[in-house]
This record gives structure tokens, sequence and C-alpha cells, in this order.
């Protein structure tokens, strides 16, 4: 068997024997991940109900309070003229008031019900932030492990048997680019052209320079 059928046989194996652990203990946290989120959502939902629910219940208290100071007034203002009809504002006004005390005890219940359920929200979501970081901790721990894992299946072949591979590999090269010709000579007379046409642009700017030079100090 070849030097890279062996290797490649060896890291295949490795490779597929791990994949299948990380495949099942992924499995396993993404579906208890799914599982958090969708508890996460339905806590939302209820939690957003509650609110709701609160927000209705502070409305009919302030029109219970309103109501209440609108009966005294009328109750005051009718009291000399029509006795009867104060002492039904006064009647009306106990009704609300009672109306009123049974309310800010559903409101205070309501408020204890809207804090567990925020509060029972707020460790969800910050289990499945644990969760979720430790899962991304866990596959960089699995990258790394794997990485070395093949490093020690290459570290495991013979020392000679690298180098006739690097070898092989170098005169392969070299016969590619002698037929792609990068090794042909230089043109030496083109060369010396070209350096002689780059001195004389040269001497040209040395000989302008100078000029300036002289026209100044003159």
């Amino acid at each position: 068997m070849s030097l890279f059928k062996r290797i490649s046989t060896s890291v295949s194996s490795s490779l597929e024997r791990a994949v299948s652990k990380v495949e099942n203990h992924d499995a396993i946290i993404n579906a208890a991940l799914r599982e958090t989120q969708q508890a996460a959502a339905r806590s939302r939902v209820r939690l957003a109900r509650v609110q709701k629910d609160g927000h209705s219940l502070n409305a009919r208290r302030n029109e219970l309070q309103t109501a209440v100071s609108r009966w005294t007034e009328r109750a005051r203002g009718v009291a000399e003229s029509d006795e009867q009809k104060a002492l039904e504002c006064l009647r009306r006004r106990k009704e609300c008031e009672s109306q009123l005390r049974g309310l800010e005890d559903s409101i205070d219940k309501h408020g204890d019900l809207e804090n567990r359920v925020a509060e029972n929200l707020k460790k969800i979501e910050d289990r499945i932030g644990e969760v979720s970081h430790q899962r991304n901790m866990m596959r960089s721990r699995q990258s790394v492990a794997e990485a070395m894992r093949v490093i020690n299946n290459i570290e495991g072949v013979s020392y000679g048997e690298i180098e006739d591979t690097f070898d092989r590999w170098e005169i392969n090269l070299g016969e590619t680019e002698i037929l792609m010709g990068s090794t042909a000579t230089t043109d030496t007379l083109e060369s010396t052209f070209l350096a002689e046409e780059d001195d004389a642009e040269l001497r040209a700017e040395l000989a302008d320079l100078l000029q300036v030079d002289d026209e100044t100090q003159s």
C-alpha cells in the first residue's frame, strides 16, 4: 500500500469515528436547545398575555378611581337641593369603592404572576446562552483534537518516506519548469541596450538639475 493511501485510510477511519461521536453529541445538545428555545417562546407568549391583562386591570382601576371622585362631587353638588339623589350618588360611590378594593387585590396577585413568568423566562434565556456557549467551546476543542489527530498520524510516517516524497515533488516541478521554458537564458544584448538607455536618461536629468542650480546662483 502506498504512503499516501496508508495516510488517507488511517486519517479517514479516525475522522469517521470522531465525526460520528461529534454528530451524536451535537444531535443531543441541539435537541435540548430546541426544546429550551420552544419553552422560551411559550413563556414569551404567556408573558405578553399577562402583561396585556395587567394593562387592562390598571385601566379599569383608573376608571373606578375616576368614578369614585365623580360620584363624590355629584353627591356634594345636590346634597342641599335633593337629599335622595345625593344618597344615591353615595351608594354608587360605595359600589365603585367595593369594586376597586377587589380589583386592587387582583392587581397585586397579577403583578406577582407577571414577575414569576418574567423571572422564569430570564432563567430559560440565560440557560440557552450558557448551553450555546458551551456547545461552541466543545466544537472548538473537537476541531483542535481532530487537527492534532491528523498531525499525529502524519508524524507516524517515517522520515525517509517523507523525504522521498519531497524529492519526487521537486523532480516533477523541475521537469515542468524546463518544459515551460522558465529556465531560458536572458537576452544579454537587450539588457545592454536597456542599461545604456537608462544611463542616458539619468545623465540628462542630472544635467537639467545642475543647470537649474547654476541659474539659481546667478
